[in-house]
């Protein structure tokens, strides 16, 4: 599987001081291909806010039907420690690549035997 071609703009950026985060909204114009997976977008993100992937975290992306358009909200955390601290487990597994997911999940489900 190539790699997908998409333009990625970020539409607000708003400072949250209180919890130590950017809430950056984007939106990723992918033309007639499928819609990016969360790692492409969190890769052009990282590269265009020069960030620390572990602190990037991809809150939500929506693609409206019969649109080439996605929409989302990423929260870029001053620090990886912060960015755990406030994102809940099941955000934070979404955000591993698939085989740590599985692998965390399966350790998951041996703990709670």
């Amino acid at each position: 599987m190539g790699e997908r071609k998409f333009e990625l703009a970020i539409v607000e950026d708003k400072p949250n001081p209180v919890i130590g985060r950017r809430e950056i909204v984007f939106e990723a114009y992918h033309g007639q291909a499928s819609t990016p997976t969360r790692a492409e977008v969190k890769e052009k993100l990282v590269a265009m806010l020069n960030a620390d992937p572990e602190a990037l975290i991809i809150e939500k992306m929506e693609t409206k039907v019969n649109s080439w358009r996605t929409v989302g909200l990423a929260y870029l955390y001053d620090s990886a420690e912060r960015a755990r601290k406030f994102t809940p487990k099941h955000k934070l597994l979404k955000e591993l690549p698939k085989e740590e997911r599985e692998k965390a999940l399966k350790a998951e489900k041996q703990e709670k035997k």
